[in-house]
């Protein structure tokens, strides 16, 4: 259901929570539309038809997306304006010398999240998705602040300001105090406006009906989540089934594991793995930090190459 009741009897409508919330943070320029395809990011797009606000969507290309995700935004959603990536995953994993894994998640902050900076971006993140989501995103998230914008941000929120593990300020209310902060950091940092995020996937999709919203076909077929192939924040059986799925996908990243080896050797790094097809038996398998060390090969600490680790 797209409505229910709080505890003090009130009847909330997500479709009109949603649409207020844009209309009331909507800038002067119009909102940044961060589109990914998937099935929460074009709900998001209807609600901004709908709220009448004014916009621009943008699609990050990873060079790793289905074919059939790109061919459904370039059908269902012509106005969509495409970003050119300025790297390739492939040259990602070269450059960083090691491949993405869930804790370090360079892939996202390179090919998917460098866009509307100084702007008021909608994305559509919901909490329902992830614990981590849970406690870093909001109504409203302000990311990097600084101390500056923090202290100010404080006094005018008081208990209602949540902070997030990486400094991100964290607003749960759409009133006029959470707007008068947007305002501050207007220009000057990314604003995350993020409309569905308490909805779960059966509003999702209960919208997607009744608002007859075009969608991708994967979904139909079993695939559950849509996005980058073989992303290591899926499981095993998932990724092993994207990559039966799109093999020449496969091939891509077993020839940059190969390249990615050729690197680290050069730079004199420790490498235990004398091929791409053994890194993409440790990668897609998620073999452990144990299994790993005892096989002889690299231990999980020696990847990180100066690489920050990225807290869960």
């Amino acid at each position: 259901m797209l409505e229910y009741d709080l505890i003090d009897g009130t009847r909330v409508n997500l479709v009109e929570n949603a649409i207020s919330i844009l209309q009331h943070f909507e800038p002067e320029e119009g909102f940044y539309l961060a589109f990914s395809g998937g099935k929460d990011s074009v709900v998001c797009k209807k609600l901004l038809d709908m709220s009448g606000c004014k916009y621009d969507a943008h699609y990050n290309p990873t060079t790793v997306d289905p074919p059939e995700l790109m061919q459904f935004i370039r059908k269902e959603y012509p106005d969509v304006i495409w970003e050119r990536p300025k790297k390739s995953m492939r040259t990602l994993i070269v450059e960083k010398k090691m491949p993405p894994t869930g804790i370090v998640r360079y892939c996202c902050a390179e090919l998917k999240e460098g866009g509307g900076m100084g702007r008021r971006v909608v994305t559509g993140v919901r909490w329902e998705e992830s614990i981590r989501r849970k406690n870093n995103q909001g109504l409203v998230t302000i990311m990097r602040p600084g101390k500056r914008l923090t202290s100010q941000a404080e006094q005018i929120m008081g208990d209602d300001l949540k902070v997030s593990k990486k400094g991100g300020l964290v607003l749960n209310f759409d009133n006029e105090q959470s707007r008068q902060l947007v305002d501050i950091c207007y220009r000057t940092r990314k604003t995350l406006i993020n409309p569905i995020v308490d909805w779960t996937s059966d509003n999702v999709w209960e919208f997607i009906r009744r608002e007859r919203v075009p969608y991708c076909s994967l979904y139909d077929e079993g695939w559950s989540r849509i996005g980058c192939i073989c992303c290591p924040m899926g499981s095993t059986t998932q990724r092993l089934k994207e990559a039966e799925r799109w093999p020449q996908y496969k091939r891509m990243y077993i020839k940059a594991f190969d390249a990615m080896i050729a690197k680290r050797k050069e730079n004199g790094l420790r490498t235990g793995w004398k091929t791409g097809e053994e890194v993409w038996d440790w990668w897609v398998n998620g073999n452990t930090k144990r299994k790993v060390e005892s096989d002889g090969q690299i231990g999980f600490d020696d990847l990180f190459d100066g690489e920050e680790k990225e807290d869960d």
